[in-house]
């Protein structure tokens, strides 16, 4: 089935994009947030190096507790809608989790640590029924420009995800 001229259209303004970058708002995760992720979902549960700050701060070399690799991944739906409102607002209704390519967590995220998603729009794909999949790169990043984890995430976008977004040329 050929793409229709409207998506064919679509297809082009998304592929400008590519190579645009915006950043979240600044966020923090505090103790008591590790530890209800803890008790929630059982990552870290009883482990001294998320959930005892002074023990931590002692034995892990850190400076403190650390967060939960996934309670940063967690993070990153809101984090990574924060910063795509400025490079490509979709309709989140008609956009799917689609997975990852890639996930690493590459210095730990000190517990109290500000930090925000720095989004970047890395690869656009055209699919059947004028739907796209859409690649992002993103990174956590803290204040001191530390890099704590690094994906490429993938987004399904069908074709009501992107109504009346390119009605309007690019910021």
């Amino acid at each position: 089935m050929q793409p229709t001229p409207d998506a064919e259209a679509t297809l082009e303004n998304l592929r400008a994009r590519i190579g645009r970058e915006a950043h979240s708002e600044w966020h923090r995760i505090t103790q008591d947030m590790v530890a209800r992720y803890a008790e929630l979902s059982g990552d870290g549960e009883g482990e001294w190096i998320h959930l005892d700050p002074e023990r931590a701060a002692r034995e892990a070399g850190y400076g403190g507790a650390i967060v939960q690799g996934f309670f940063q991944v967690s993070h990153l739906i809101k984090l990574s809608g924060e910063a795509m409102r400025s490079l490509l607002p979709f309709d989140t209704n008609h956009a799917l989790n689609y997975g990852f390519d890639r996930l690493r967590f590459v210095r730990p995220m000190p517990v109290g640590a500000r930090f925000r998603a720095r989004v970047r729009i890395a690869e656009v794909t055209p699919k059947p029924g004028d739907s796209f999949l859409l690649k992002e790169a993103l990174q956590l990043e803290l204040e001191d420009g530390t890099v704590t984890l690094a994906a490429d995430w993938l987004f399904f976008l069908g074709p009501r995800a992107l109504a009346g977004t390119f009605d309007a040329p690019p910021a």
